[in-house]
């Protein structure tokens, strides 16, 4: 199977261009996705147009992807024109996304943010290995879909395994909510256009703990 990695959203500062993200107020909802086989959700509302949003930087330019609530994901121009013409697959969207407000937590750098466009991940019909990524529940999933495998209350993981190798090169899968995962070739990607704030984890060390 090709190396899976997870692509770290909110939390810590970790470079020059850490950069989240908020809905600017007020902001528009739909409906969650549901699963067409138990109807439970799968995950959050969605953010409709007009879409606006905050952007809050950690260090001293802006990035080429911003992460905020849900599975929303932000990419600079660079980055959607770059993916385009990659031959790579997983983002949808590319929704042009009105930047509001600017808050800068690190350093105070004048420039004005470049253009924005709000994708998501495809949802790949690879699924999470409860096993095999030494899941532990405080309440175990009795009886668990298999269609969309949502159900349970885990504590946390020790590493990130898949049943089966995804299709896409960045994806969301069954049984692991909005958390976002790549492969080795959107790492290369990443690495050889030098694309900022793009944090990832190799899945083996991708412990999580609630």
């Amino acid at each position: 199977m090709k190396a899976i990695y997870l692509l770290k959203r909110r939390g810590a500062p970790i470079g020059d261009a850490t950069m989240d993200f908020l809905h600017g107020r007020p902001f528009n909802v739909g409906e969650a996705p549901y699963c067409p086989a138990c109807g439970r959700p799968m995950g959050m509302l969605s953010w409709e147009p007009p879409l606006r949003a905050e952007l809050e930087t950690w260090g001293k330019r802006f990035g080429d992807m911003a992460f905020g609530p849900g599975g929303d994901i932000l990419i600079s121009e660079r980055f959607k024109d770059l993916w385009l013409k990659s031959g790579l697959v997983g983002l949808e969207g590319f929704e042009p996304v009105e930047i509001v407000k600017v808050v800068r937590r690190g350093k105070r750098f004048k420039e004005p943010p470049p253009a924005y466009f709000r994708v998501v991940a495809q949802r790949s019909q690879a699924a999470f290995d409860v096993v095999s990524s030494g899941v532990q529940w405080l309440e175990p999933p009795s009886p668990r879909c298999d269609v969309c495998r949502v159900g349970g209350n885990a504590k946390g993981w020790e590493r990130i395994v898949l049943e089966e190798e995804p299709k896409e090169n960045i994806f969301t899968v069954r049984g692991l909510g909005a958390w976002v995962l790549v492969d080795e070739h959107f790492k290369r990607f990443v690495e050889e256009h030098g694309l900022s704030n793009c944090p990832l984890v190799p899945a083996e060390e991708a412990a999580h703990w609630f």
